[in-house]
């Protein structure tokens, strides 16, 4: 810190800040920046993970393989990386999965949207709000949490045969049958715990978020009917409708020299915001009627630019999972729930909504299934530049404010992007 004395006051001219360590977050990063006369300069968000090369050993592996490789790329969402590299070599194989096939993957990959939310919630995000360090010692929301987390992982593991990384899902559907009583069973735990959901809403939306306004561009995909998570165009807030073949007219993946994970940026518009609170921005009035019912409850309102309330966003995805969750496994039959594929040479994209947002599996197959070229886009890269822009505005705002403030302002507004740099850095 540099200063000098002008009429017995001390003017600070120059700040140089490390926070070398982000805690509460999945994956390690830091942040440096510098504050020269109330304005912010060589800011940035260092994800120093490691990389771990999925793109590269996927090369030369059967289709059949890759599902259950890329899974493992994250422990808190491997079922959206399961189901957006199935839906992308069955686009590339030519095969279209049934309606049952469908909804079995909506139900799993809602299950574990709803799952991470509530760890990010509970575990990460709100000791902040409390002043905490670490979420214990509050008995009611240790309650609820744990209600909530055991209710949705039993619904990825009863379909998927493990909670984690689970074993069932395939390219051409699911190999293995639930029985009617485990369906009905999953049903009565997710009834149980819909109101438990609804008071997460509540509590969250009563938490004291800092005041931020920035300029996202929100985006979500969309299939015109409900609020869709494996399938659709990408809408944008500003009213863009991207085909998924048409991905690279308008993204530009970028590599960064202080960074391991790459950033993606859509051309010719500000930062770009994915996750719940994005999703909610394009499509709130499709939410299901509980959830839209509780968001009007606590006056929350769509079209919000400040990151903070991603996790009001997050608190009423989790109604909205259980409760579309419920109706989807009122439907299901478990006939048709496995197709075989017939293997040839091509090339498939899906892009589909895990639980931080938008993740692209892009991949190039020869005629006998083996992969030739493999990308993927997770949410993380999306929102990596709105995250350096929106910390620059964060802390020009709050810039007399004492530095251990700032840091903590800096470290809440990472945490409530939900951030996974573990992923970023596959």
């Amino acid at each position: 810190m540099v200063h000098y004395q002008r009429n017995s006051v001390i003017l600070v001219t120059c700040m140089k800040v490390n926070l070398d360590y982000l805690a509460r977050v999945e994956g390690e990063a830091s942040i440096k920046y510098e504050v020269e006369d109330g304005r912010v300069k060589n800011l940035i968000l260092n994800i120093w993970e490691p990389p771990r090369f999925f793109e590269g050993f996927l090369v030369g592996r059967s289709y059949e393989e890759v599902p259950d490789i890329v899974s493992r790329i994250c422990g808190i969402c491997p079922v959206s990386h399961m189901t957006t590299s199935i839906l992308a070599i069955e686009e590339a194989l030519g095969f279209k999965p049934s309606e049952e096939i469908r909804n079995i993957r909506e139900i799993m990959t809602l299950s574990q949207i709803a799952a991470s939310h509530v760890a990010h919630l509970f575990l990460l995000a709100m000791p902040d709000y409390y002043g905490i360090e670490y979420f214990c010692g509050l008995q009611r929301e240790m309650e609820l949490f744990l209600k909530l987390k055991e209710g949705l992982n039993k619904v990825t593991k009863t379909i998927g045969g493990r909670a984690l990384h689970p074993i069932s899902m395939v390219v051409g559907g699911f190999t293995k049958q639930v029985p009617a009583e485990a369906v009905e069973y999953m049903i009565r735990y997710l009834e149980d715990i819909k109101d438990v959901a609804k008071e997460v809403v509540v509590l969250v939306s009563g938490l004291n978020f800092p005041d931020l306004k920035v300029e996202l561009e929100s985006l979500s995909i969309d299939n015109g009917i409900g609020y869709s998570i494996n399938e659709g165009l990408i809408k944008t807030s500003s009213g863009l409708e991207i085909k998924l073949e048409d991905y690279d007219n308008f993204f530009v993946e970028e590599e960064v020299p202080y960074s391991n994970a790459k950033r993606t940026t859509l051309k010719d518009k500000p930062p770009i915001l994915v996750g719940a609170l994005a999703r909610c921005n394009i499509k709130f009035e499709k939410l299901h009627q509980e959830a839209r019912n509780v968001a009007k409850d606590v006056s929350y309102k769509p079209d919000r630019n400040n990151p903070f309330f991603n996790l009001v966003a997050q608190a009423i995805e989790i109604v909205h999972s259980i409760c579309r969750c419920i109706e989807l496994l009122g439907l299901l039959t478990f006939k048709d729930a496995y197709i075989p594929v017939r293997v040839n040479e091509g090339k498939g994209i899906s892009i589909t909504e895990a639980p931080r947002g938008l993740l692209m599996h892009e991949y190039e197959l020869d005629k006998k299934g083996i992969i030739r070229k493999a990308n993927i886009v997770t949410p993380t890269a999306y929102n990596f530049r709105g995250i350096e822009d929106n910390l620059r505005r964060l802390i020009e705002i709050n810039v007399d404010k004492p530095d251990e403030q700032v840091k903590l302002l800096c470290e809440m507004l990472v945490r409530a992007y939900d951030p996974c740099f573990s992923c970023s850095v596959h």
